[in-house]
C-alpha cells in the first residue's frame, strides 16, 4: 500500500518538499526528546562542560544513531524509509547519515540559503531528507523556508556558509515558512533551496533528520571531498556506498536482518 498520496507526490514534484504526518505518535516523539536530553548530557559530561554551556555552543550532531540506541531504532523506521523511496522513485534507499539539529529557546542562528547535494560526495541527485520535528515548529521558532521549484534548477556548487548569500530579489516573496507539527516530517529534495532563521520563542526547536539516497547512488569524491562522511567511504569512485556505514532499507530485507541492524553494536 502506498505511503504517499497522489496529491502529496504531486506537491513534492512541484515544490521540492512536502509535509507528511504524523510519522510518529506523541509517545515516540517524547521518547526521542528524552533520548536527546540524555545523550546531550552525556556528551557535555565527556568534555566536563555544564549542559547549558554545551547547548549554547553545539547545535548539530551527526551519526547520532551510532551513539544512541533510541535514535538507532528511529533510523530504521520503515514508514519513513518507504515514504522516501516513493518520493525518490526507487525500490530501496540507503542512509547517508542522520543528524540532530537544535535551536534553543531565543537562540540559534540564521542558516543561509543553500542546497544539500553540492555538499555531499554523492554523484546523482536522487536523495531526500526526512526532517522529523520533535517540537511543534512555527515561523517564530525557526521553521525552514523553501524556494518552490528550486529543486528543478541545474546543480550548483557548494556555498561558503559564512561569506556568501543567495539573493532572490522579488522571488524571495515566494518562500514562506513551512510549519511542521511535532511527530510530522518535511521531506525535501536534495536540490531544494532552503534557509531558516533563529528561534525567537521560549521553546525548543529540535529536529531529527535522516538523509536517504536511492540505494543505487554512487560515490563521487570530486564533490565535497571535505564532507566528514567521505572519510568513511571504503569503495572506489563510481561505486555504490559501503553497507557497513551506509545501510540500505526497503523491500526484501528480512525481519531478522532489520532486527540485527537496529540492535547491532554501535
Amino acid at each position: 500500500m502506498p505511503e504517499v498520496t497522489p496529491q502529496q507526490h504531486a506537491l513534492f514534484e512541484e515544490q521540492g518538499h512536502v509535509v507528511i504526518g504524523p510519522i510518529l505518535p506523541p509517545a515516540d516523539v517524547a521518547r526521542l526528546r528524552q533520548a536527546f536530553e540524555a545523550q546531550a548530557a552525556a556528551w557535555a559530561a565527556e568534555i566536563d562542560t555544564p549542559l547549558d554551556d554545551y547547548l549554547a555552543v553545539v547545535s548539530q550532531w551527526t551519526n547520532v544513531w551510532e551513539h544512541n540506541p533510541v535514535f538507532r531504532e528511529q533510523l530504521y523506521h520503515q514508514r519513513a524509509a518507504a515514504i522516501a523511496a516513493e518520493l525518490i522513485g526507487c525500490q530501496r534507499v540507503r542512509v547517508f547519515h542522520d543528524h540532530l539539529i537544535v535551536k534553543p529557546p531565543h537562540g540559534g542562528s540564521t542558516v543561509p540559503w543553500h542546497r544539500d547535494l553540492p555538499n555531499w560526495p554523492v554523484a546523482e541527485p536522487r536523495a531526500v531528507s526526512c526532517w522529523l520535528a520533535l517540537d511543534d515548529v512555527t515561523a517564530e521558532s525557526g521553521a525552514m523556508r523553501f524556494m518552490p521549484g528550486g529543486h528543478r534548477e541545474p546543480v550548483t556548487r557548494s556555498i561558503d556558509f559564512l561569506n556568501e548569500a543567495k539573493v532572490w530579489g522579488e522571488r524571495e516573496r515566494d518562500a514562506v515558512p513551512v510549519a511542521v507539527p511535532a511527530g510530522s516530517a518535511v521531506f525535501h529534495h536534495c536540490l531544494s533551496w532552503h534557509t531558516s532563521p533563529p528561534n525567537s520563542t521560549a521553546g525548543w526547536r529540535r529536529a531529527y533528520i535522516t538523509i536517504y539516497l536511492d540505494a543505487t547512488c554512487t560515490y563521487d569524491p570530486t564533490r565535497a571531498a571535505w564532507h566528514p562522511m567521505a572519510g568513511r567511504v571504503s569503495v572506489p569512485a563510481g561505486a555504490t556506498f559501503n553497507e557497513d556505514v551506509f545501510p540500505t532499507l526497503g523491500p526484501g530485507l528480512s525481519a531478522a536482518h532489520l532486527a540485527t541492524l537496529r540492535g547491532g553494536a554501535a
